[in-house]
């Protein structure tokens, strides 16, 4: 009997508390930092691993509170030696950066390793790259690819471009996953996999080479904001590949990607503007405008253009069954 009643004074004693960390966890990703803070610091000092978390990201970070490194670093820490996966991820990511604390490279990949045995899959993507990459670790694709594989990519859309990537360095027979794992990262939001999906059709790598293609997949990033886009954009319009050749056109969008600080751009512009007269140097002016008032931001995915094709087909299929049925 004794021990049924010790368990439950703790779940009595644990449920407010529990209930407190919801509260401030609830305020926190409303961006209420101020209120989360006041939930999470007396759970932090009581010695909950969670709480000390968040009070380690907030002051590292300036979120409800001024910029304290030490604190921060001290609660992260206090997190950490707790096993608490998101602590040990951060604390991987702040020694692979030399941020608060000296880059270590081997004591990162120790935590992103601790952390992804528990599943974390930020840990599972930085720990995937650092095998692809050879980065603290010796290079090994199988490591990373088996690693990656464990990410949803709908949850975390740069695992899919990072393993489209490995797939892509090796042999022919792996192009087809390498589309695949593409498409899904950036179904999901990726946009630098919007920009390989146009890589591989603009060199035909993995497909038939198809501008058309390439045009759809680079435009959207593009108009997203993701400078390597906006650069191969400007590429095809400079070129006339696929489309009518527009120098205004490829000034406008070199001219973003130089902004987003993409450098391949810069050395395309300055031979792009040796051939251009001031007449056009001024439409292209206007046309850079046009893009960030008009443009940048809008659009629709290619995703959601094809499902609109598919369900507008799939109702035309249905109407004649339908009339039939009337008769």
């Amino acid at each position: 009997m004794k021990k049924v009643v010790i368990i439950l004074l703790g779940m009595l004693i644990s449920a407010p508390v529990f209930a407190d960390f919801l509260e401030g966890e609830e305020a926190f990703n409303n961006k209420h930092y101020s209120e989360a803070i006041l939930h999470f610091q007396p759970l932090a000092d009581s010695g909950d691993f969670r709480s000390q978390y968040y009070m380690g990201y907030m002051y590292l970070n300036g979120y409800g509170v001024a910029k304290n490194d030490q604190l921060g670093l001290r609660y992260m820490q206090m997190s950490m030696n707790q096993n608490y996966h998101l602590a040990q991820a951060y604390m991987g990511f702040l020694y692979s950066e030399g941020r608060v604390v000296a880059a270590d490279r081997k004591k990162s990949i120790m935590l992103y390793q601790k952390a992804a045995d528990q599943g974390n899959t930020s840990a599972l993507l930085n720990l995937g790259v650092a095998y692809y990459q050879g980065s603290g670790v010796p290079r090994n694709l199988a490591k990373a690819i088996a690693l990656l594989e464990k990410i949803p990519i709908d949850q975390l859309p740069a695992a899919g471009r990072y393993l489209g990537d490995i797939y892509m360095s090796q042999d022919k027979n792996n192009f087809e996953k390498a589309i695949n794992v593409y498409r899904q990262a950036a179904e999901a939001g990726d946009l630098a996999a919007y920009s390989a999906l146009g890589d591989m059709y603009f060199n035909g790598v993995g497909v038939g080479r198809n501008y058309k293609e390439s045009l759809k997949y680079y435009s959207y990033a593009a108009s997203q904001g993701y400078g390597p886009a906006q650069y191969a954009l400007g590429i095809m319009y400079a070129n006339g590949n696929g489309v009518s050749r527009n120098p205004v056109a490829a000034h406008a969008w070199l001219s973003w990607a130089v902004n987003q600080g993409y450098e391949p751009a810069g050395a395309a512009l300055a031979e792009l503007k040796s051939e251009m007269t001031l007449t056009d140097l001024e439409k292209a002016r206007q046309e850079f405008m046009r893009i960030q008032e008009r443009v940048l931001g809008k659009g629709n995915s290619p995703f959601a253009e094809e499902r609109k094709v598919l369900e507008t087909e799939a109702q035309q299929k249905m109407q004649p069954r339908l009339a039939r049925r009337r008769r």
